[in-house]
């Protein structure tokens, strides 16, 4: 065990170290197409060697799982299922700022490519990289196998999974994570999830039930766990990206950690009159709290969501899916009750209205006010 550690420890000098000294390795990836009909089409991979003078169609060297399983070239520089692209003799890939040589040989009668592949140990470590090698064919994940769920399945409650959560980690099996240390270092794709009841979700393609999260658009169904872990709910969800579904490979777990329950206030109030209510209103500004707004200064420099509120005798708003009581707008909607003030400033009525958005429903958070002045 101190044996590992320390090996850890030194790599992760010699990684500084060579980051101090000479930066991490960006290759130029902004090369213009170039078109090369000999790399177009299939390529399954078949070994993994230090340089193309290693491999031997007769022997495969790499005896370990070989982790990139094919690539398909096509048209005008994009590759099948990949964010990489490519123009003659070289792979791109624009996130890792890595442009990879490839060459094509032909041996014993078939055609081979072997591509560079630039991982940690070329850009922070400055090694020379290794290399795939591909031969011409299909491959296991090239499109002709996508695998597709069953998503027919029917709709059981989980109030469990109810509410906002946020991804905090990704991890290879659940077992893997720890509240105390990220498995993951760079942004997460994924980053909430609102289980919204009946099933919904704020993302209008995603759907759930009981244990599982179901994408229309991939045809996924990925399973969820919910463990209690230090006094914090966490939720285990497969992530089956084209991975998963082309490359048939196991999924990996997003963590995701409850922030909060989903807010509903009591609109159920009863009417009472405010007479300088009624009437038309126009945003002037949006901010954090009443305190913070000067009639000669707008605080909000972007456009203003909420354009106007028109306020009618008898409780009637000027859309038909929210009312108001003295001090309350109610939105049957969303089930917001919000707080209105209003004050005279200048020669001027001001209305400070909660703005009970997303952020309140959904993640907990205090609203801000929109400002609104009597016409």
């Amino acid at each position: 065990m101190k044996k590992k550690i320390l090996i850890s420890v030194v790599m992760a000098c010699a990684a500084l170290i060579c980051f101090l000294i000479f930066g991490n390795i960006k290759d130029d990836t902004s090369m213009s197409f170039v078109n090369d009909e000999l790399v177009k089409g299939k390529w399954q991979t078949v070994d993994y060697v230090k340089s193309p003078d290693n491999f031997n169609p007769a022997v495969q060297n790499w005896d370990g799982d070989l982790f990139l399983k094919g690539l398909t070239f096509l048209d005008d520089g994009k590759m099948f299922e990949s964010w990489w692209t490519w123009t003659k003799g070289f792979v791109m890939c624009g996130n890792e700022k890595t442009a990879s040589k490839y060459i094509i040989k032909k041996l014993n009668g078939a055609e081979y490519l072997f591509m560079e592949w630039k991982t940690r140990d070329y850009t922070v470590f400055h090694k020379p990289p290794w290399y795939y090698v591909l031969k011409k064919g299909s491959y296991l994940g090239d499109g002709a196998d996508i695998i597709r769920d069953n998503i027919d399945l029917p709709f059981v409650n989980d109030p469990e999974a109810l509410g906002s959560w946020k991804s905090v980690d990704f991890v290879e099996t659940p077992d893997r994570f720890s509240p105390r240390k990220k498995n993951r270092r760079d942004d997460l794709y994924l980053k909430e999830l609102v289980f919204l009841a009946a099933g919904k979700t704020l993302d209008g393609w995603l759907t759930w039930t009981k244990g599982m999260l179901i994408a229309k658009g991939n045809k996924t169904a990925s399973k969820y766990a919910i463990k209690d872990i230090a006094g914090s709910k966490y939720m285990f969800l497969e992530w089956k990206s084209g991975d998963y579904t082309i490359r048939h490979r196991k999924p990996n777990y997003y963590v995701l950690k409850k922030v909060s329950d989903i807010r509903t206030d009591n609109i159920n109030l009863p009417f009472q009159n405010d007479p300088q209510v009624v009437g038309i209103w126009k945003s002037k500004d949006f901010v954090e709290k009443p305190e913070d707004f000067g009639p000669t200064t707008r605080t909000w420099a972007r456009d203003l969501y909420l354009k106007e509120m028109i306020f009618q005798a008898g409780g009637k708003g000027g859309n038909p899916w929210w009312t108001w009581t003295k001090g309350v707008v109610m939105n049957s909607g969303d089930k917001t009750a919000s707080a209105y003030i209003i004050k005279d400033i200048g020669s001027a009525k001001y209305m400070f209205l909660e703005w009970k958005s997303g952020d309140y429903i959904f993640r907990g958070a205090k609203p801000y006010y929109y400002v609104l002045k009597k016409q």
